[in-house]
């Protein structure tokens, strides 16, 4: 999806322990639900009416660590719980990542729509981040927002083999989308020219693959990016949102009869981002500690310590592997590769308390 995975070099001893990336229907009208606006439950014999949830799930990051399908599902599954017609609302702040990731975002995201309304808000959405946004049916993009530049690259090169492949990939979530497919390939390749003419009565769009309409979106020399007015002006988006009581109205969800603020994505997300920060502020450090901790004692205690500390790092790669592998450079070969020296420096320890006892 984006340019290239962005790996953080923790400490050459990382090394030591011993994903090609991206550079990155017809739409429901603004203010309408794909379902109805309630939705009736039955608690013995008695039917309930409920309010319709709306759960806002931040997306953050990069695509396959910050921004996973996982997070996509939980929230699917508590929706599924209270019944089709929900409203899920993806705020997309991401530069792109893995290719197989957005694999996985694909399938999540097209089942989750067939059950659920489906909005993209976007406060960055490139590459990969991109390509998440434009399976929703309705999207809103922030004043200052940018989406597109669906750029294959291997390391600084961009793979060609692959490339017509993602055009017509990217061709086609436009149109599942609701958007004109000839929008998609001139985020793939810069050699795609793209311009609009809109009509004055209707509002009507045309799209054309050149570079003579009226209204120019993308030449010969860049991959495409929208900002919030173009986007907005040429139909490519619903319109424009600073904040969520702004996108609500927009949405027609601000009615609290019949609608009501679900903070489970919120929540879900945020326990997610937690996680990767914590990889990322404790793992260089007990990378580190591995070889500093427990010196001044030596033999028995400097294992014991080694050990605990490299545990801990094995316990991170359980709890937050994208954030390990793809932005702290720990592979699961490094992982057991520790783990064998575990299970090395404990044998180690039995002897040098063998020899201690004789």
């Amino acid at each position: 999806m984006n340019t290239m995975i962005h790996r953080v070099a923790v400490v050459a001893s990382v090394a030591a322990l011993a994903s090609c990336p991206f550079a990155s229907a017809q739409k429901p009208a603004a203010g309408t639900a794909s379902q109805s606006d309630a939705k009736t439950s039955v608690t013995g014999d008695t039917a309930v009416k409920k309010k319709t949830q709306v759960f806002v799930l931040p997306l953050d990051g990069m695509v396959g660590v910050g921004l996973r399908h996982e997070e996509m599902e939980e929230v699917e599954k508590i929706a599924d719980a209270i019944g089709p017609g929900q409203v899920i609302i993806l705020r997309v702040n991401s530069n792109g990542g893995l290719v197989i990731e957005g694999d996985k975002i694909s399938e999540s995201l097209l089942r989750i729509k067939q059950k659920h309304r489906l909005v993209a808000w976007i406060e960055k959405a490139i590459s990969g981040g991109a390509f998440t946004a434009l399976h929703a049916d309705e999207m809103y993009f922030m004043p200052e927002a940018a989406l597109g530049s669906i750029t294959m690259l291997s390391g600084q090169t961009e793979v060609a083999a692959v490339r017509e492949d993602w055009k017509a990939r990217v061709a086609e979530a436009c149109a599942m989308g609701g958007r004109d497919p000839k929008i998609g390939p001139a985020m793939v390749h810069s050699a795609v020219e793209l311009s609009y003419d809109k009509d004055p009565k209707t509002g009507r769009v045309t799209f054309y693959n050149d570079y003579k309409h009226a209204f120019k979106l993308s030449s010969n020399t860049e991959n495409l990016d929208f900002s919030a007015a173009t986007a907005e002006h040429s139909g490519f988006s619903e319109g424009t949102a600073a904040t969520e009581a702004q996108l609500f109205k927009e949405l027609g969800v601000d009615d609290q009869e019949k609608f009501a603020v679900n903070d489970a994505g919120k929540k879900i997300a945020s326990k997610w981002q937690k996680l990767i920060k914590g990889a990322h502020d404790e793992v260089p450090l007990l990378i580190q500690k591995r070889d500093i901790e427990g010196t001044s004692g030596g033999g028995i205690g400097f294992l014991q310590a080694r050990i605990r500390n490299t545990q801990k790092i094995i316990d991170w790669f359980k709890k937050a592997k994208p954030a390990m592998i793809y932005e702290l450079n720990v592979s699961e070969r490094t992982i057991e590769a520790l783990e064998l020296e575990i299970k090395e420096m404990r044998e180690q320890i039995k002897e040098m308390q063998s020899r201690q006892g004789n």
